[in-house]
């Protein structure tokens, strides 16, 4: 009997559409709530959207297959949403200034994410959808303090600085240097806090001893002529 439930729930019926809708939100919205807690551009409303919308595309080729063309090609559609969602995630990469770091890339990747559960919804492929969800999801909530510890033990360091002139970010490098560290990059930019005498600078920083990151930060913060400081890793 349940097997026969299940086999109506892999179909292209009302109750299956219904089943494959709620599932999917369910799924979609998992990613996208623990995105939005984090305040990415693409929260819970826009991963349920792709999930759902990826489900339509994928029951629609089922249903083309079924109902219209037999010997259509059911994952036609399917394919389109995988190669068509890299605009959607596209638009939560950005490239900020600061030693030109990317971010958005695990949104964009947890949008994907969705946009392929989503299909497996739609062909009634349950489980692979539920354990998917379920490994994207730990990846995301339960693997980033291991993220946090690999970054934590990084021996690069990428900050934003103001120095109120020049030569004292001469005077910073110097500093740096003599205490074991490494300039990767240096970029002079217009102060973010809109003073017009400070001298806006990022510094890419790599280090050769034991120095850890909050022994770099404490030889930048000891910098005369010092505004303002920010790390961005």
């Amino acid at each position: 009997m349940n097997e026969m439930i299940l086999e109506e729930l892999r179909g292209t019926g009302i109750l299956a559409v219904f089943a494959k809708s709620v599932l999917c939100i369910i799924c979609g919205g998992a990613i996208g709530l623990e995105r939005g807690i984090n305040r990415q551009a693409a929260g819970f409303r826009t991963h349920v959207v792709v999930c759902v919308g990826a489900c339509i595309a994928m029951l629609t080729g089922q249903y083309i297959t079924e109902y219209v063309s037999a010997g259509s090609d059911t994952a036609r559609l399917g394919a389109q949403v995988i190669s068509g969602i890299g605009f959607l995630g596209a638009g939560t990469i950005i490239s900020t200034d600061v030693g030109h770091r990317v971010r958005g890339l695990t949104t964009a990747a947890g949008l994907w994410a969705a946009a392929c559960i989503g299909l497996a919804v739609g062909i009634g492929y349950y489980e692979a959808a539920v354990i998917g969800t379920l490994a994207v999801f730990a990846t995301m909530v339960a693997f980033k303090r291991v993220d946090k510890l690999f970054y934590s033990r990084s021996s690069v360091l990428i900050t934003y600085l103001e120095m109120d002139n020049m030569d004292h970010v001469h005077d910073l490098i110097t500093s740096l240097r003599s205490n074991g560290l490494t300039i990767s990059s240096v970029e002079v930019q217009k102060p973010k806090s809109g003073m017009k005498r400070n001298v806006g600078v990022s510094l890419v920083i790599r280090k050769h001893n034991r120095k850890d990151r909050v022994d770099m930060l404490d030889v930048i913060n000891s910098a005369p002529g010092l505004v303002f400081v920010e790390s961005m890793t």
